[in-house]
């Protein structure tokens, strides 16, 4: 089997998206023009719809589900058990130096993380950043469940259809639903690139979509979602700084809030409250959360990064 063609335009939308989530952490309280970096959150869930659709076999059918979640799952899962050790490390020992006043922990939400169980609960998560992972996980069940009618010359209909159904039909325990739109529009992307449905159709299609989701989700996450959408069609070339933050993604998306922002908390619990130290303190928490996610990925995220890709569809 010949290697996919690698897409330049994904290496973009990850970086941009996770430098935009991590400035937002570390800085969007104090920095006014950080104040709505979090909106780029909104890039990886169409990439998702996207992406995913990509990686899946055109010959896909029902049976293969337990292979593609256990591939989601080896790939997602280790790493983000490993931040949730690492968040409940760090409390313990801010703990011990008198930072931190003692927290108990608090099991069952714990054991909720496991499954993203949280989600349907409305249990809070340890890091602010999970509740994204628990969409994301929602969205794996429905792909394997439906890439099938997804895939088919009915495709692009029932992406709108579902769109629609996301407006109308509101489920507690589904966080994803809401978003659902966003998707669709990497979902709906995938069947024009790959040529299964012709220009014309995908903007008729999208159009309504994007309607939706902007009484759905809001304009401003919708055109955040769209500006991802604009960077897969561009004509983008490699670049190496992109490419490493494309590649520490993940990795700085788990860790960022628990190394940066803590340290940006402490340092300016401890500096003065000068614009000078303001900067130090964004500027040291930006490089040391750089640095550790360089170093998470390499130690925790690659290895089943590579165990992910040795489970293969039969």
């Amino acid at each position: 089997m010949t290697q996919p063609k690698h897409i330049h335009q994904v290496d973009y939308i990850r970086a941009i998206a996770c430098v935009g989530v991590t400035l937002f952490h570390l800085g969007g309280k104090s920095l006014p023009g950080l104040k709505y970096a979090w909106l780029w959150i909104y890039m990886f869930f169409l990439l998702s719809g996207f992406i995913i659709c990509k990686a899946i076999p055109k010959n896909y059918i029902w049976r293969m589900a337990p292979t593609f979640i256990a591939k989601r799952v080896s790939r997602i899962e280790p790493p983000y058990i490993l931040s949730i050790a690492l968040v409940l490390l760090l409390n313990l020992i801010y703990t011990r130096l008198g930072y931190l006043q003692e927290i108990k922990p608090d099991w069952p939400n714990l054991l909720g993380h496991l499954a993203y169980l949280n989600n349907f609960n409305g249990n809070n998560y340890v890091n602010p950043v999970y509740w994204t992972l628990g969409i994301e996980f929602q969205f794996y069940l429905f792909v394997a469940l439906a890439f099938p009618l997804v895939n088919s010359k009915w495709g692009a209909y029932f992406l709108l259809a579902l769109s629609i159904v996301s407006y109308f039909v509101h489920l507690p325990w589904s966080t994803m639903l809401p978003m659902f739109p966003v998707f669709a529009l990497g979902m709906l992307y995938f069947l024009y690139s790959s040529k299964q449905i012709k220009p014309l159709l995908a903007l008729l299609i999208s159009l309504p979509i994007i309607y939706i989701s902007c009484f759905n989700s809001g304009w401003r996450e919708t055109c955040t979602a769209l500006f991802a959408l604009l960077l897969l069609a561009l004509p983008l070339k490699a670049n190496g700084i992109i490419k490493f933050f494309s590649t520490i993604s993940f990795s700085l998306y788990l860790t960022h809030d628990t190394i940066g922002s803590n340290l940006v908390v402490y340092m300016g619990q401890s500096l003065p409250k000068t614009l000078p130290f303001k900067a130090l303190e964004f500027g040291t928490g930006i490089i040391v959360s750089i640095v550790f996610a360089w170093v998470f990925y390499l130690a925790v995220e690659a290895p089943f990064l590579k165990l992910s890709k040795r489970i293969v569809y039969s």
